[in-house]
């Protein structure tokens, strides 16, 4: 019986097998072989690239190969011209292709597969067609080879060194886009816009990121951070928070993902580090351009309603309790005329705890919300408890923050002293009074003015504890009697001076 009738329905219903070889180390029959095909088998596998089952093309490796044939087209006419094969076969290989060798490739294409090649040379459709026919007569190594030249990994993914971000950061500082990616971002907007009427269908932008791996907006946190049209389109401005947004939580998924859809800068050109929250507080303002807050409040409060109405979500009555972060992202316009990015990051009850026990977890926190349901004194009561946990934190590790406090649900009766005893607690901590807001009667009352407002005054609005009051007094009595010592000191030395020159002028004159 011969080797391929034992194999070949093995081979036909495990489809992971890649090579079958038949060897004898007694007869030294194909020993080489089968070191060769081991070793081919790691170097240059076909799980990530290949289907068996379906014979095709993995997408993401359909999707390295057109970011690939768009970075050769340099004319941009969609097609790779005589002198773009070229100059690919010897980025490549190290060697160029002769005339000949352009035109065999172009007709075995063409015979294949008509829309494979035009007059303009050879398109997409081809040049995804030249790879699988590749892997199909097992030359994997071609492919393998075209991918790591342009950087990818073997998950088909760039290289970390091709991702390096250059710059250290403190943890009170953030990565921004700088205006040049800015720009570029929505250039690539309006390409894809094919339509021009001003927001990206989902088609749109899946093919605005069929350069990449895969679609970064298709889970959490990003799903669903932003404002969308009732036909779930995406607005430049929905865009570019998403943006924002990645660039704030992972500046490294989000410099992947400028990569991937064409930016052929650097980090230091894509990013800028912010000045540390520390030096604001003492400049007394901040050069931010966004801004993340963090909502906290007891279970239904009405945090998540809040979140919901920043990104145009209907009101509901049905209540479902947050079980973890949750973001949202969104522009606020402010009473100068200035615009600023606002991410709301909702933390549940219950990751408060595992939250605070990070000495560094408010370090990202531009300002601080806590909401309360202003009808219920119990609510009230744990929204006060939280604040006072987060002020504690703030001045343990030096990462205080603004806070607000926020009464939520302002349609319902407040029970009897409820805006007496909001109004004594933060006036006790040190804080603004009380924000209210209706999100069901529409009623928010400025609500992410202000928050934006108390993020851009990073001096004001940091509540303190009892024990951190007494510390600021303790250190400002020192302070005085240090200062009260020093100008003792300093007449006594004058006055030991004053008098050492009098009693000189005295002896002289004897």
């Amino acid at each position: 019986m011969s080797l391929e009738q034992v194999m070949a329905p093995i081979m036909q219903q495990f489809r992971e097998i890649e090579t079958c070889i038949e060897c004898s180390a007694a007869n030294m029959l194909q020993v080489p072989e089968v070191f060769y095909y081991a070793q081919k088998a790691v170097l240059h596998p076909t799980a990530p690239l290949f289907d068996q089952e379906t014979q095709t093309l993995k997408p993401r490796c359909v999707r390295a190969l057109k970011r690939i044939f768009i970075l050769c087209d340099h004319d941009m006419d969609d097609a790779l011209n005589d002198e773009e094969l070229n100059e690919f076969q010897v980025r490549c290989f190290n060697a160029p292709l002769q005339p000949a060798e352009i035109v065999e490739v172009k007709r075995v294409v063409q015979e294949k597969l008509g829309e494979g090649v035009n007059d303009l040379g050879l398109t997409l459709t081809g040049f995804l067609y030249l790879h699988a026919l590749f892997i199909e007569k097992g030359r994997l190594e071609t492919t393998w080879t075209v991918l790591r030249k342009f950087g990818y990994d073997d998950e088909i993914k760039l290289r970390d060194p091709y991702l390096s971000i250059p710059f250290k950061k403190a943890p009170d500082q953030n990565m921004e886009l700088t205006s040049e990616a800015m720009e570029f971002l929505k250039g690539v907007f309006s390409t894809y816009d094919g339509d021009k009427d001003g927001v990206l269908q989902y088609s749109e932008l899946v093919e605005l990121f069929s350069t990449a791996p895969e679609s970064p907006w298709e889970e959490a946190p990003y799903k669903d951070a932003v404002d969308r049209t009732p036909m779930g389109c995406l607005s430049l401005s929905g865009y570019l928070c998403e943006w924002a947004l990645m660039t704030l939580l992972n500046p490294n998924q989000s410099l992947a993902n400028l990569i991937y859809i064409g930016y052929n800068c650097d980090a230091a050109s894509a990013f800028h580090v912010t000045r540390r929250r520390s030096v604001d507080r003492k400049k007394q303002r901040t050069e931010r351009d966004v801004h993340q807050c963090f909502v906290f409040g007891p279970k239904n409060a009405g945090k998540s309603t809040l979140l919901k109405s920043f990104v145009g979500r209907p009101f509901s009555e049905n209540y479902r309790p947050t079980s973890s972060d949750w973001y949202v992202v969104n522009v606020v316009n402010q009473a100068a005329g200035t615009r600023k990015t606002l991410v709301l990051r909702e933390i549940p009850e219950d990751e408060v705890k595992n939250l605070l026990s990070d000495k560094k977890s408010l370090a990202a926190c531009d300002v601080a919300v806590f909401v309360y349901d202003s009808s219920d004194e119990n609510s009230l009561k744990r929204a006060s408890e939280l604040l006072k946990d987060v002020a504690r934190q703030g001045e343990e590790t030096g990462f205080g923050v603004p806070c607000l406090f926020i009464a939520a649900k302002d349609d319902l009766d407040s029970y009897s002293n409820g805006i007496k005893d909001s109004a004594k607690i933060c006036q006790d901590m040190g804080i603004d009074a009380p924000v209210h807001v209706s999100v069901k009667e529409r009623d928010l009352n400025n609500v992410f003015q202000r928050i934006v407002l108390a993020a851009d005054r990073p001096h004001l609005n940091i509540p303190e504890t009892e024990v951190g009051q007494n510390r600021k007094l303790y250190r400002h009595f020192v302070s005085r009697s240090l200062m009260f010592v020093s100008v003792a000191a300093a007449v006594a030395v004058v006055g030991l001076a004053a008098y050492r020159s009098y009693a000189a002028k005295k002896n002289t004159s004897s």
